[in-house]
């Protein structure tokens, strides 16, 4: 059986590495939305408490008209990315604690 032009065998295998990347990610890993449709940069956030020790620095995006929902990006010391959830209740604290300084 004949291939399509353009599509080598090494397309199903790259799609199968790549969904069981996804699928490794831990929960404090950020996964981040590359897609040029929309500028949300969150597909999946955490509620996991993460120490400010942990911090490099946050990151609020508020609603807008290209992402509809408020992201918080954390970026850690490790040079990691974490996406957390803005409704989890130690992330209001930290929100409110940096809205008051």
């Amino acid at each position: 059986m004949r291939t399509p032009a353009g599509m080598g065998m090494g397309a199903p295998v790259l799609l199968w590495l790549l969904v069981l990347l996804v699928m490794s990610r831990s929960a404090h890993a950020a996964i981040l939305e590359v897609n040029g449709n929309l500028n949300c940069r969150c597909v999946k956030a955490t509620s996991d408490y993460i120490s400010p020790k942990r911090y490099e620095s946050i990151e609020i995006r508020p609603v807008g008209s290209t992402c509809r929902r408020t992201e918080i990006i954390i970026k850690l010391k490790t040079s990691g990315k974490v996406c957390v959830n803005p409704d989890a209740p130690w992330v209001k604290k930290l929100l409110k604690r940096i809205a008051s300084t």
